[in-house]
């Protein structure tokens, strides 16, 4: 019987202690606690802990205490430290750490000066850990690269599904999907790949939907992959690379647009990529269910279909997703293995139903029923949800005004405190713009809203203080459920404020917001509000059966639109050599035969042959192909405008008033010219209008009046718009002109839809200028390349070439540095400094006392401080430019 006590008393000790490890912050107060090989065991005081325990997640930065001024990574710091310590877990786990025996304690209880010592119980612990949480046996490249990762990543832990990965994987080959649920890890197991890669010197290049998710990856991986000796570069609109550092680099980062557009141009770093990992497969799946003159060239599917069906070619493939339809397809379309784990964590799944005199909320599996007695859907939600106070909640709603007007009710109806730092981090408070302000009333009550009108750099330090939990409560449009996952409690999702369809796959991707760790974690649960019927959703039966228990439906790519088949055919003969039709047809078939829209389809094939007859008989009836004696050829001209990365149907309809430009030419004729294109059309407020040779190679019918007029309203906001804009107007001005002009149109055009159309018109801008100068139009491609940076600065002719915008100046007492503000650079000028060179050397003067810095900061027109900060980076840039060691 004794014996049996004894068996008993170890096992719960055994289960004490583990329960004990299993705390969170237990792994890394023993890992501070822990001392190096060699050292002696000291013991730590609950600062040091602290500290201790930020460096082990990479976070450094420290500062005296007592400074009266502190800079924003300073108070970052400080707020991330204070929340380590608030709430008493850190000092529960230590208790607990005491309590078995793990860490001895000195001095008296709850009191500051109270110090820790690791014992050697804990050590032998902590090292049993160290091994369950790494991979058993480095012996694999897969398990090596992993190995490495997790050291730069200071992970205490991998997922269920990453365990999985590494252990069953051994290399990795040839093509892989991997499909595992949003925030289980798949974004880490890309990136062994990735280093697997770059280790044997082979480029590679990571794809994503969004500029957002492109962010974050540079964000989560960029600097690691520099420690390792690798470089990474990003590449979108909002952050274009130049073009040699872009060739230069072991890893690009780019959104499918940007890199699509650049492969068919067959830029030089496009080339020799080794390693494609394609983000959000579910991407291939187009949205658009019957095909309409205004959404030619819109479906992002058909890209991504044409791009990987080239790469995949001569290129291994990864492609990350969630779950779909008929995996076993795209794996044969592929030729690739398959890793999906089975093990999954779901999130509590419930449908809140208004009925006549109440609300009934009930779990998917009807273990759970709560009726509440009220009319108010959201509020019954709350209710039912409990300490709701207490908990991280994301609302998701389809429009922009949808999710600002359900963000002041929370704001209104259950108000909290945010700190003001954490404000002043996320919104500056001399930042007028009038979303901006917005949302900055709102976080003073302790709510925010997130979508694609905020500024993206605004959206950036939202999604860090939402990831860090100093933001709890976000109503935000689908643009957040892509990507990286955030430590939300609960998911409520609008149905009645979302005006287009949810399909299961994308209803996924929303409830996966809360990640599968933090899941784990902590639990969570997805609440799905029916409010009556809508287009999509006629019953709260049909709701339930569509999201929660419907098969997933297999991907289905759009159909080539005309701009992209000119493109492919264009790829082919923009070599300038001589070709025949029937081999030209017949290369463009066999591409759209391998595409995965064409997977099993015949019909769609024949079609496509059709259209390829429609635009080849429009290219030769344009002059686009001319007849040789040798054979047939691309025009001159054309072939300039394609290597220019014009699209030859653009071309084709501007190219007569491109013969017309001079160094005269005024800016708004220069403006018309510029949005005539389908790049700026597609940018909010879209102002799609298509060619009649497009809508003739898809055999639609033109749009009708009604929507030509909303196209006109729609393009004289732009215009005016971009007018204010190079005029040198505040961007809140702007915004509020816009406001005006939009509001019969039911449709915003905001601060972030200002600066993408600014970046996508200055690029044009920029390949048209291109275009000039190949046909020897000097002049007139002078002047749209001066034109191309008032669009991207926003300045007047006069400012538009000074090198001025390439100065980069620390932001003093506030952290990162930034470019010079096109204000800034109008003050310099308007003093007579027109150049870096006027900067440093206009103020140089042997004869008088004193610095030529300090003269400069007395004539500059700007405040000493910045003045002097302005000079000296004006210096170092200056001597960069003429090679000159810092």
């Amino acid at each position: 019987m004794s014996g049996g006590l004894d068996e008993a008393s170890t096992t719960a000790m055994l289960q004490s202690k583990l329960k004990a490890l299993g705390n969170r912050y237990a792994a890394e107060i023993l890992q501070v606690l822990n001392p190096s090989e060699g050292d002696i065991i000291s013991s730590f005081g609950w600062d040091e802990i602290v500290e201790g325990i930020l460096s082990l997640r990479g976070i450094l930065t420290s500062y005296p205490r007592g400074k009266q001024h502190r800079t924003q990574e300073q108070a970052e710091y400080e707020k991330l430290r204070t929340r380590l310590t608030s709430g008493g877990t850190l000092y529960e786990s230590m208790s607990k750490l005491v309590k078995v025996g793990f860490v001895q304690a000195a001095g008296e209880r709850r009191k500051k000066q109270r110090r820790f010592m690791i014992t050697h119980e804990g050590r032998l612990a902590l090292a049993a850990v160290g091994i369950m949480h790494e991979p058993s046996s480095a012996d694999t490249e897969v398990q090596r690269a992993a190995k490495i990762l997790l050291k730069h990543k200071n992970f205490v832990s991998l997922l269920p599904a990453q365990e999985k990965f590494i252990r069953e994987i051994g290399e990795i080959e040839g093509n892989l999907v991997i499909q595992m649920p949003p925030g289980s890890g798949k974004t880490f197991l890309a990136m062994i790949a990735i280093l697997l890669r770059l280790q044997r010197g082979i480029r590679c290049l990571y794809l994503t939907p969004y500029t957002s998710l492109s962010r974050q990856i540079m964000d989560e991986y960029g600097e690691i992959f520099r420690n390792l000796g690798f470089s990474a570069v990003r590449h979108d609109g909002h952050s274009p690379a130049d073009q040699e550092d872009l060739r230069q680099a072991d890893l690009v980062v780019a959104i499918y647009e940007s890199f699509a557009s650049a492969y068919l141009q067959e830029k030089r770093w496009t080339k020799n990529i080794g390693l494609v990992v394609v983000d959000e497969l579910t991407e291939l799946d187009s949205m658009i269910d019957q095909l309409r003159a205004a959404d030619i060239g819109v479906d992002r599917s058909i890209r991504l279909d044409c791009v990987i069906t080239l790469l995949k070619r001569a290129t291994q493939i990864v492609t990350l997703s969630s779950r779909f339809g008929e995996t076993n397809r795209v794996a044969r379309w592929l030729q690739a293995s398959v890793f999906r784990p089975s093990a999954r964590i779901m999130p509590d799944e419930y449908i809140a139903v208004r009925t006549v005199d109440d609300v009934e909320i009930y779990s998917s599996d009807r273990s759970q029923r709560a009726i509440v007695k009220s009319q108010d859907l959201l509020s019954s939600v709350m209710s039912h949800m409990g300490d709701f106070e207490k908990k991280s909640i994301l609302v998701v709603v389809g429009w922009r005004y949808g999710a600002e007007s359900v963000a002041e009710r929370f704001a209104e109806d259950y108000p909290h405190r945010v700190e003001q730092t954490t404000i002043d981090s996320i919104v500056s408070p001399s930042d007028n713009a009038p979303t901006a302000q917005r949302l900055r009333g709102l976080l003073a009550r302790g709510t925010a809203f997130h979508h694609a009108g905020l500024d993206a750099d605004i959206r950036a330090r939202l999604e860090r203080a939402i990831k860090t939990g100093y933001i709890k409560t976000v109503v935000s449009t689908t643009g957040i459920t892509s990507g990286t996952s955030f430590p939300f409690d609960s998911v409520i999702i609008l149905f009645s404020l979302i005006g287009f369809k949810v399909s299961r796959s994308k209803y996924l991707q929303i409830a996966g917001r809360i990640g599968e760790y933090y899941l784990a974690e902590r639990g969570g649960s997805v609440y799905l509000l029916f409010d009556g019927p809508t287009r999509f959703f006629e019953s709260p039966e049909t709701l339930e059966y569509t999201l929660l228990h419907e098969p997933l439906h297999s991907l289905k790519p759009g159909p080539l639109f005309p701009q992209l088949m000119a493109s492919l055919v264009m790829r082919k003969i923009s070599k300038g050599r001589p070709f025949k039709r029937e081999k030209l047809e017949k290369d463009f078939i066999q591409l759209v035969s391998e595409t995965f829209r064409a997977e099993g389809d015949q019909k769609y094939v024949d079609e496509m042959r059709v259209r390829f007859g429609h635009l080849f008989d429009w290219l030769i009836d344009e002059q686009v192909i001319e007849s040789r004696k040798d054979g047939l050829k691309i025009q001159p001209e054309a072939r300039a405008a394609v290597l220019s990365g014009v699209n030859i149907i653009e071309f084709v309809h501007v190219r007569e008033r491109l013969q017309r430009l001079d160094t005269e030419t005024p800016d708004n004729e220069l403006l018309e010219l510029v949005l005539d294109f389908a790049l700026p059309r597609t940018i909010r407020p879209k102002t799609v209008d298509p060619y009649e040779i497009e809508l003739r190679i898809m055999n639609l019918e033109p749009p009708g009046d009604w929507y030509r007029n909303l196209v006109i309203g729609r393009e004289r906001v732009k215009l005016h718009v971009l007018e204010q804009w190079i005029n040198e107007s505040n961007v809140d001005d702007i915004i509020r002109m816009a406001a005006k002009e939009t509001r019969e149109n039911d449709i915003s055009l905001d601060e972030g839809d200002l600066k993408y159309l600014v970046e996508i018109c200055s690029a044009v801008a920029e390949n048209l200028a291109d275009y000039l100068a190949s046909v020897r139009m000097r002049k007139a491609s002078r002047r749209m390349w001066t034109f191309s940076r008032q669009l991207r600065y926003g300045v007047r002719e006069d400012l538009a070439e000074t090198d001025l915008f390439e100065v980069v100046v620390p932001v003093i007492d506030s952290g990162p540095s930034r470019s010079l503000t096109r204000a800034e650079v109008r003050i310099l000028s308007n003093q007579g400094y027109h150049t870096v060179e006027n900067v440093v050397k206009k103020d140089i003067d042997a004869e008088k006392a004193g610095l030529a810095r300090d003269r400069f900061a007395a004539n500059s027109g700007l405040p000493k401080e910045l003045a002097k900060e302005i000079y000296k980076a004006a210096l170092a840039h200056y001597r960069s430019s003429l090679g000159v060691d810092q």
